[in-house]
């Protein structure tokens, strides 16, 4: 007798989660405003960056290309005799050897010039600068 009525009571238990499961769409259907939107055929569904390393996005960069870009900054600064630049990760490590004829205050001045075009053309490199003499 138990399990009968067990039996029942889960029937009714799982009918009425179906039926409360059902979605009443007739205000989406008579709903003028809604407008279906299509997508691109990229496979992307009209995002274009989910892929930032695709090297067929615009925005794709590497080491390479950022160091070049890092040696054509400083090479418009007068001042400095040799740039070493190695990038880890985040982190952009960035040796000036200044020209020997230049005075202390002129070495600091052209730090602050390295660090500012740096940060100012690299901004996703935390750029840390060490002048040697």
């Amino acid at each position: 007798m138990f399990i009968g009525i067990r039996n029942l009571t889960a029937a009714a238990v799982l009918m009425v989660s179906l039926v409360g499961c059902g979605a009443n769409n007739s205000r989406a259907t008579h709903d003028s405003s809604y407008k279906a939107q299509t997508y691109q055929k990229d496979g992307y569904l009209g995002i274009t960056s989910v892929n930032p390393n695709d090297p067929l996005n615009p925005t794709y960069h590497h080491y390479e290309d950022d160091t070049g870009l890092m040696k054509a900054v400083l090479a418009q600064l007068p001042g400095i005799d040799k740039a070493i630049i190695s990038i880890n990760g985040p982190i952009a490590r960035v040796k000036i050897k200044p020209k020997p004829e230049l005075t202390d205050a002129q070495v600091n001045e052209l730090r602050s010039q390295v660090e500012t075009a740096l940060d100012t053309n690299m901004p996703r490199y935390n750029v840390k600068v060490k002048m040697e003499r």
